[in-house]
């Protein structure tokens, strides 16, 4: 079986490294001329191990359609903002019988749709899986054991994607609803960026566990109203993935928050980062589609206004335990 990477950034890395260790052909192809130089040199990522280099039988490419040619999967792996076009590029190359999959995380900001909605009409209808689960690419390719969910409308190529990646430490389950999936995937990104405040203004477990816990709530409450399944927000995509990017170091959307809590302005946080933090864009989309959805996500939107208007981080505090008493319900 061959699989085809479209995009080589770490997570791509790392899961490109377990479809070798599984017996996989494997190509990855990078649209971005400067990496892909230092990636051909080093033949590695700097947030991975140092162990775990590209091995030369691993195929790094720039010419897309050689990439593509004869894979059984396509798995795309290029930011949210890179996914329309690199679609779109990638559809005439991609072959009848292949699956493909998606492990980027977001919301289309204009549309406001799901990805794999954007990534099934820049393919012309084929179907699409979604993968994701709580899934650190440097633990995972350092050899911790991982799980994962793959979603998809048609049933047999989320089975298929689940049977194909399954070994060497990675169990992946399958699911129908990929509204949950997906929202779950993008929305923790939100509540970890949120996790990071958190922890960089010094605040305890207590506080973390309960911010967790009600932005799991709001993470959910939006999910129903886009016909997903709440019990999905309470498996891998939801409080798995919410719970490894809210805790680890190598998380680029808790780093964002903490570098924030520092006082950074957003645009001087992300050029700390070594990568994308895909929460700082979702926050707004998910405040959008909340307030077109008339639901409130008082989470998500102290993110908003701590990250673009300049609220200080001590009054969105004061806000959040200035609520009026509730009922505990999604």
């Amino acid at each position: 079986m061959k699989v085809c990477f479209i995009g080589a950034g770490r997570w791509a890395i790392a899961l490109a490294l377990h479809c070798r260790d599984i017996g996989m052909a494997v190509c990855l192809w990078e649209p971005e001329s400067e990496y892909y130089r230092r990636l051909s040199s080093t033949r590695r990522h700097p947030d991975l191990p140092d162990s775990r280099t590209i091995p030369d039988e691993v195929v790094l490419a720039r010419d897309m359609a050689a990439a593509l040619a004869g894979a059984d999967l396509t798995v795309f792996a290029v930011p949210s903002a890179a996914l329309a076009a690199a679609a779109a590029n990638a559809a005439p190359a991609i072959g009848k019988a292949a699956t493909v999959v998606t492990v980027t995380k977001g919301i289309e900001p204009e549309s406001r749709q799901r990805l794999s909605r954007v990534l099934v009409k820049a393919l012309h209808g084929r179907p699409v899986v979604v993968l994701a689960g709580p899934a650190i690419p440097r633990d995972f390719a350092a050899g911790d054991p991982t799980t994962l969910v793959a979603a998809s409308e048609n049933e047999q190529a989320a089975r298929a994607v689940a049977g194909a990646l399954t070994g060497a430490g990675l169990r992946v389950y399958y699911s129908a609803d990929v509204a949950g999936v997906e929202l779950a995937a993008a929305l923790k990104n939100v509540v970890a960026i949120a996790a990071g405040i958190c922890d960089g203004i010094g605040l305890g477990i207590n506080a973390k566990a309960a911010l967790l816990a009600r932005g799991l709530a709001e993470m959910t409450r939006l999910g129903i109203t886009q016909n997903a399944n709440p019990l999905t927000f309470a498996g891998l995509a939801g409080m798995g993935d919410l719970v490894v990017t809210a805790f680890s170091p190598d998380s680029r959307n808790h780093r964002l928050g903490e570098t924030i809590a520092s006082g950074l302005t957003l645009a001087q946080a992300r050029a700390e980062l070594n990568g994308v933090a895909e929460g700082a864009t979702t926050a707004l989309t998910a405040r959008a589609m909340a307030a077109r959805a008339g639901i409130e996500m008082p989470v998500t939107e102290e993110v908003c206004r701590i990250l673009y208007e300049g609220a200080p981080v001590a009054d969105s505090l004061k806000r959040l335990l200035a609520r009026s008493p509730k009922k505990e319900v999604y």
